[in-house]
């Protein structure tokens, strides 16, 4: 009877476990999991909805960017012509001036004799008859000046007429050449202006870029933390959802971690072209200023010029770097790159892409009268080459 007892009073205490039990496999999912959850599903699809739109804003400002590139490509083209043609006209009206200023003393000179000259021509000419009486040699005396002096005049003459017409023709050129410098300096001076007003506002898109790339930057990581957190939520309650919530959710996790913005193409070489306007006055492979076989060459030009990519590629390096001044190295197509040194003002970015003829800077200025120098080094699978490779007539 006991034991009749006993095992009534199991199987009760059996029921009410399985009873709550059950009661416990049918407890819904916590709110406050449930919650979360939902948030951070929430906040991932708002948050690729924003990067969708970022990515869109940046698309528009690179075609803009692009056009304002080709434009300022093509102003860059035009100015360095210019200053090609204003230091050819500097040396042509130096040589001009030099030459000038040693005819006009040789006028002097000439102008000294032809006065003499005719001084001696007025005396002879001023001496009365009574004279030449009083003196029975002074006729013939007069006679033999006369006519030595008659035998100079027209050489003399003739020098002057011929130093007289170089210095007309010299100050009509210089009066042409004068008038084309100003002519080049307004031109220069409005192409100057126009280009402040790309750079200005290549510098606004440029920096509106950056600012966008960056967002999207932080967008991303911040995107990760979130995929994380929902990742770590998903594994605390993945027993208490059902498998299709699971694959969305997983899903959506996926792309928001793997999804990253297309990097931007390298753009074509374009035709080759140097940094700048100017004399090389150092070859490959010549001896540089320190007596080694230089690795690239070295180009003369004028303080403040624009110094441009010589093909399109990427700028991979924007900076000062150590017995190189402000550097740009420029990374192109099949393994080259552009190592342009000697830059005053550097305008571009790390990352930037460039075409061939955009404007990277400005060339730095020397005192005591000597011409800036850039250093252009071309480089194949990281090693130094013949820029003769890339530019014809090297």
């Amino acid at each position: 009877m006991r034991f009749q007892s006993m095992r009534l009073f199991f199987i009760f205490c059996l029921s009410i476990l399985i009873a709550f039990a059950g009661m416990a496999l049918a407890a819904p999912i916590p709110a406050r999991k449930s919650d979360a959850l939902g948030s951070y599903d929430a906040q991932i699809e708002q948050e690729q909805s924003e990067q969708k739109e970022q990515k869109k804003k940046a698309n528009t400002l690179q075609k803009d960017l692009q056009a304002a590139q080709k434009k300022l490509t093509k102003i860059a083209s035009s100015a360095q012509r210019n200053e090609k043609s204003l230091s050819k006209l500097d040396q042509e009206i130096a040589e001009l001036e030099k030459r000038q200023t040693q005819l006009r003393a040789d006028m002097e000179g000439d102008q000294a004799a032809l006065a003499d000259l005719f001084l001696a021509l007025q005396r002879v000419r001023r001496l009365p008859p009574e004279a030449l009486i009083l003196k029975p040699d002074a006729p013939l005396k007069t006679a033999q000046s006369a006519m030595l002096l008659k035998g100079q005049l027209p050489e003399l003459y003739a020098k002057a007429e011929a130093l007289q017409k170089k210095l007309t023709e010299l100050e009509a050129l210089k009066t042409d050449l004068e008038s084309k410098k100003t002519a080049l300096n307004t031109t220069t001076r409005s192409l100057k202006e126009e280009q402040s007003k790309i750079a200005a506002l290549l510098e606004e898109r440029k920096t509106l870029y950056r600012s966008t790339q960056n967002d999207i930057r932080a967008r991303e990581e911040k995107m990760q933390k979130i995929a994380a957190q929902a990742q770590n939520l998903k594994d605390l309650v993945q027993k208490l959802e059902t498998e299709d919530n699971r694959k969305e959710v997983r899903k959506q996790v996926h792309k928001a971690v793997h999804t990253k913005p297309k990097s931007a193409p390298t753009p074509k070489d374009g035709s080759a072209r140097l940094p700048i306007s100017g004399n090389i006055t150092t070859r490959y492979n010549a001896l540089d200023r320190f007596g080694a076989p230089s690795q690239g060459i070295d180009i003369e030009g004028r303080g403040g010029a624009l110094v441009v990519a010589p093909m399109g590629g990427v700028v991979r390096f924007s900076g000062p770097f150590k017995g190189y001044g402000n550097m740009v190295i420029i990374e192109h197509s099949k393994g080259y790159h552009s190592l342009v040194a000697g830059l005053d003002k550097i305008d571009t970015i790390v990352g930037q892409s460039v075409l061939a003829g955009e404007p990277l800077g400005t060339l730095h200025y020397e005192t005591g009268g000597e011409k800036p120098v850039l250093y252009y080094e071309l480089r194949y699978n990281g090693k130094a080459v013949d820029p003769g490779k890339k530019f014809a007539g090297l």
